[in-house]
């Protein structure tokens, strides 16, 4: 029956369809970018009497320009956020993404079956719509993430003038949270994130969707089969 309606409306499964569009691509490499950076800057600092601290200072061209490397990304991810506060709050395309990715509690039920399915007491995996409860939760972490960068990252920046306004205790706490948030960002980044999606077996070696902003029919179906029904159903209403 599925071959059936696969044919009568002409679709292919491998047939490429866009998933994300170049609006949201760049935004995705931007944020990439300036992370990495800013992980790599601030690592370096934090870590600036370690064997990996002097030999990044050294790549980054010393202790000045280091700082103004990582001024510059720091303005580069304000921005950004505030463009895609705008994109998801402002535009109906970014509305909807962001509405895609409002946790449910199908997510939990997921990550129950997940775990059970791993351990083997299910022989079922669960149907993921767009977005995974993973790519939920990362998204979030790097959105709260990055808002407390940015919010520590001024504090220390006009460390003088919030010397003035704020007790010493408080500018403590905030280097301490501003370079474990750092710490936690680059960890997500690097071993939990890239890892779904370009080191994972289902992916290897890389989801190019990030990239070419398409997947094809049969991709999309065996990784995300509720969203894979929503759009063939679609697309065959067209018809």
């Amino acid at each position: 029956m599925e071959e059936e309606n696969t044919t009568k409306t002409n679709l292919k499964e491998d047939s490429q369809i866009e998933r994300f569009d170049l609006n949201e691509r760049i935004q995705h490499i931007l944020l990439l970018s300036a992370l990495i950076i800013l992980s790599l800057t601030g690592l370096a600092l934090k870590f600036h009497d370690s064997w990996f601290g002097i030999m990044m200072i050294t790549v980054e061209g010393g202790i000045q320009a280091r700082g103004i490397i990582h001024r510059v990304s720091a303005i580069a991810l304000i921005i950004l956020a505030c463009y895609h506060a705008y994109y998801v709050l402002a535009t109906e395309k970014g509305h909807r993404e962001f509405m895609q990715l409002k946790p449910v509690w199908k997510d939990l039920r997921d990550f129950f079956q997940v775990i059970r399915f791993n351990l083997k007491l299910s022989d079922s995996y669960p149907a993921f719509d767009r977005f995974t409860y993973i790519a939920k939760f990362q998204y979030a972490m790097v959105i709260a993430g990055s808002l407390s960068m940015i919010v520590t990252g001024f504090v220390l920046w006009f460390e003088n003038q919030s010397m003035a306004a704020l007790p010493k205790w408080v500018i403590d706490v905030t280097k301490i949270i501003h370079g474990y948030e750092g710490t936690l960002l680059f960890i997500l980044l690097f071993f939990w994130h890239i890892y779904n999606v370009h080191l994972n077996p289902s992916v290897f070696p890389m989801d190019m969707s990030w990239f070419t902003g398409k997947i094809s029919l049969k991709e999309l179906k065996k990784r995300h089969p509720v969203e894979y029904e929503r759009i063939v159903e679609a697309l065959r209403a067209k018809k």
